[in-house]
């Protein structure tokens, strides 16, 4: 049934562009569904705004309340995290956020005003000794722990000589504002275009450019793993692919 609605020409066989303009779709999709789950939730005087008071009482209501909980986590750098990036969404300074402004501020990667946030937000998380930059070891520290272990799996030795042949470009042994953004949201990638292209080079069995419903259906496990089925989520969340 998917495969006859991303079929938009219903010539019977699935394009890259086909598949391309879908999962675009599916994604632009997936974010209205996630911001109008949320409103419902935070638009406390059903004024069809939400204010930063609505969102913070929703959300750290009961931090407030008892502003030392046992659960470890820091509310209060949490907080002022989140006031910032709802005051970067809030276009119009009035601390009011219009559903667009929401859906900024719950997607900020979506949006090109929101970018910077995305950038600092980053390297705030990986950057660990506050230096405002990123060394090869924090970049490392992201996404593997040592656990004692004193041998690294290959894809960590790939990630090192990344660190150095294209993140760090210009050489200081570390990533600045620009070098992270560049990492994290890159100008030159679409991912919906990559998307579409891995998943025809993975199904096209006859290699003729375009898919039938069979190839698809036989690399079903693919697209349940894919943003073209909402991972699968169509059929009966996570966002990475």
């Amino acid at each position: 049934m998917i495969v006859d609605k991303i079929d938009t020409d219903k010539d019977g066989f699935v394009t890259k562009g086909e598949l391309k303009s879908w999962i675009k779709h599916a994604q632009k999709k997936y974010i209205y569904d996630n911001v109008e789950n949320q409103w419902q939730e935070f638009d406390m005087n059903q004024d069809g705004l939400i204010s930063w008071d609505e969102y913070r009482n929703v959300t750290y209501g009961t931090y407030l309340d008892d502003p030392d909980p046992d659960d470890g986590f820091n509310y209060k750098q949490m907080m002022v995290r989140d006031e910032r990036r709802f005051k970067m969404a809030d276009k119009d300074g009035d601390l009011i956020a219009t559903k667009e402004e929401f859906t900024a501020f719950l997607h900020p990667e979506e949006y090109d005003y929101m970018k910077d946030i995305v950038v600092q937000e980053t390297m705030e998380d990986i950057d660990k000794n506050a230096d405002g930059f990123i060394d090869l070891e924090e970049y490392i520290g992201d996404m593997y722990s040592h656990d004692g272990n004193a041998d690294e799996p290959e894809w960590v030795k790939t990630e090192r000589e990344q660190f150095v042949e294209f993140r760090d470009k210009n050489r200081d042994g570390k990533m600045d504002k620009e070098e992270t953004k560049d990492w994290i949201l890159p100008s030159d990638y679409d991912h919906a275009e990559a998307e579409a292209r891995h998943l025809v080079y993975e199904s096209d069995q006859d290699k003729d450019g375009k898919l039938t419903k069979e190839e698809i259906v036989d690399k079903y496990d693919l697209f349940v793993g894919s943003q073209a089925t909402d991972f699968g989520e169509a059929l009966v969340r996570h966002d990475e692919f």
